[in-house]
């Protein structure tokens, strides 16, 4: 994990789609022909133990796809965050928007409509507070927690003051090629089997008197 630690995720209520995996928070529009990708982009990130730069990156992907599916089109209403570093790697796209809190640099705010395609920051932290939402997003409840998975909203907001969980730890780093191979035992080569003699019967028994 990063320097920038766990928080506690809180999704806020609301038409959408939001998810935590790892510390790195997604939200985007329901019925978008993109949130799938969108939501692999996310997972395959922090299975991989990826950091909010590398989601940031991979959600571009996604969303430049998108754009090319539908020119003259509406952008993808999303936003995702995540540590990078010391810091936050924060993206917003469309009708989404995103609040960094807490870093030195103060407030920052970032509109995904403030931008032809997308808007993204590496924010210097370390920061106190995050939030994502929609354009719908009501306001958080003290009793909701998402410390990982999917579910349905319009935003999240995440407060690193308090102490978070990770319900799904990134898997540990693969062996480098050629080390995860499987050793098989190495045998000699087989002795040669001598030549046989001709097998010859045992004498009839005498005859009885």
């Amino acid at each position: 994990m990063t320097e920038q630690g766990v928080g506690v995720v809180r999704p806020l209520p609301g038409e959408g789609v939001v998810a935590h995996l790892n510390n790195l928070l997604l939200v985007c529009a329901a019925g978008d022909q993109a949130v799938d990708e969108l939501l692999r982009a996310l997972s395959d990130t922090a299975t991989t133990g990826g950091d909010g730069r590398a989601l940031a990156r991979r959600v571009a992907g996604v969303l430049a796809r998108a754009m090319d599916r539908s020119i003259g089109g509406e952008p993808v209403a999303c936003a995702v965050a995540g540590p990078a570093g010391g810091g936050v790697a924060v993206l917003v796209s469309g009708a989404a928007f995103a609040s960094v809190q807490g870093g030195p640099d103060g407030e920052v705010r970032l509109a995904g409509r403030d931008a032809l395609t997308w808007t993204d920051r590496l924010v210097n932290g370390p920061v106190s507070r995050i939030e994502l939402r929609l354009p719908n997003a009501g306001p958080s409840s003290p009793y909701a927690r998402l410390d990982g998975g999917v579910v349905t909203g319009a935003g999240l907001e995440c407060d690193f003051t308090q102490a978070g969980d990770l319900a799904f730890p990134p898997l540990p780093p693969r062996p480098p090629q050629g080390q995860h191979q499987q050793q098989h035992p190495q045998f000699g080569a087989p002795e040669p089997i001598g030549a046989r003699g001709p097998v010859v019967p045992p004498p009839p028994p005498p005859p009885g008197p």
